[in-house]
């Protein structure tokens, strides 16, 4: 099954790029979708026994660069992309491959089924997903044939592989000593994009396709669609979330980058020797830490609208307003508290974490007595308060046993199938025509 993707990314990046597309000699401007009996014959690989045709290039070629969000590529992007597409297009080869020897391959009903879920994931049906990619001069099957290496990979990592990763329980008792121990100290929420060095020969090329990648991420592409499809990480079919993880549980070169970035900002490509990644930090915390963000909260509001009160400014609103706010009582007095400053709307935020809180309030916020408000607030078309009514702050304590072993599970896992990936290409047999 295909995991979600950013709502940003396919459909909006359809309307930027099409309908006009220009690439080099193997690509061409976009029209209905025609399988030009030439394009299909010529052959410009040979994946072990199976073929890979110029129309299979194109179309992925086009495929890939609905993630690029500009109209125009100078011809090093575009070599780049093609050299993407073609990578993708053996990858896919050899993970299907590898599934049917398993009997591991998706059922032409699965196939469909995992079409559909792509497109409910843009709130299209999946004729008018296909309609749309006609538009752009993709085959319907082009997709289903991306998806269908997905989902055959997929298969391997989880039948094939899963039974060679073992964690003992002395590594999870040992893992949890280490947490206790590392009391403090910084864990990531990071996501991915790795590609592959399978040789030192490619490793420029790869270098340089990950430079035009990081290119396409700075000028805006969601990441979670690039994730899933240029990465050649098991993580890609979740946008490349790697969820959390510590400094020492990644490559050197990719933990000592970590405690530099800040939260939502992209790394450059880091080359390692199986790859080269490029990273997006999602968010940090300490370890066993109280974080302030996770402080829930449960809060009430009093809005005053720019409109409704074009003579007032926040300081002379908040001359009204704190006064009645301020009181512990602000809480069960807000409604009454809204009609006697005649404020535009009052009522329930519910329960939520200060981290959802625009920066500027959280502090006062986390300050605040139990039943009192805060000043106002500026937003875009008016003035906001906040009531505290309730507050909950976590316990921190180490994770479940078996929380900590399914995070290691699934840590060794992609690594092995990462390995695995490797493997295949080194030992395939790829005849470029």
């Amino acid at each position: 099954m295909v995991t979600k993707f950013n709502k940003f990314s396919l459909l909006k990046l359809f309307l930027l790029c099409f309908p006009i597309l220009v690439f080099s000699n193997t690509t061409l401007k976009a029209q209905q979708p025609q399988a030009n009996l030439q394009d299909v014959q010529q052959i410009v690989a040979i994946v072990n026994d199976q073929v890979i045709s110029l129309y299979d290039l194109k179309q992925r070629t086009r495929l890939l660069y609905l993630s690029n969000p500009t109209r125009s590529l100078t011809p090093e992007q575009e070599q780049n992309l093609q050299t993407q597409a073609m990578n993708g297009l053996i990858d896919d080869k050899l993970k299907i491959e590898e599934a049917k020897k398993f009997e591991a391959l998706a059922s032409k009903s699965e196939l469909e089924e995992a079409f559909n879920n792509y497109a409910r994931q843009f709130n299209l049906t999946s004729e008018q997903l296909e309609s749309a990619l006609k538009d752009a001069g993709i085959e319907k099957q082009t997709l289903v044939n991306q998806i269908n290496g997905t989902l055959a990979w997929q298969r391997v990592v989880g039948g094939l592989l899963s039974p060679l990763v073992n964690i003992t329980d002395d590594e999870v008792m040992n893992f949890l000593d280490k947490l206790e121990r590392d009391k403090g100290k910084f864990e990531y929420n990071v996501s991915e994009v790795f590609l592959l060095i399978t040789n030192n020969a490619q490793r420029d090329d790869v270098a340089s396709s990950a430079n035009l990648i990081h290119k396409q991420l700075i000028d805006g592409t969601p990441f979670s669609g690039i994730a899933q499809q240029f990465s050649q990480s098991s993580t890609a079919s979740v946008g490349g979330d790697m969820g959390w993880v510590m400094e020492n549980e990644l490559p050197k070169e990719v933990s000592n980058e970590l405690p530099k970035m800040k939260v939502g900002e992209i790394s450059e490509p880091i080359i390692t020797e199986d790859g080269v990644y490029i990273l997006k930090l999602t968010n940090k915390r300490k370890i066993l830490t109280l974080n302030d963000d996770d402080i829930a909260v449960t809060l009430k509001f009093l809005y005053f609208s720019k409109d409704d009160f074009p003579n007032s400014t926040m300081e002379d609103l908040n001359k009204l307003v704190l006064p009645k706010v301020k009181n512990t009582n602000a809480c069960e007095a807000n409604k009454e508290n809204g009609v006697s400053l005649n404020a535009t709307a009052d009522g329930e935020i519910g329960t939520t974490k200060v981290g959802n809180l625009p920066q500027e309030a959280k502090e006062e916020v986390l300050n605040l007595e139990i039943g009192q408000g805060t000043k106002l607030y500026e937003e875009e078309d008016g003035y906001r308060s906040f009531i505290l009514c309730a507050k909950d702050i976590p316990e921190i304590k180490l994770p479940e046993f078996d929380t900590v072993l399914e995070n290691m599970t699934q840590s060794r896992l992609q690594l092995v199938a990462r390995r695995h990936l490797r493997d295949l290409r080194r030992d395939a047999i790829v005849d470029y025509r």
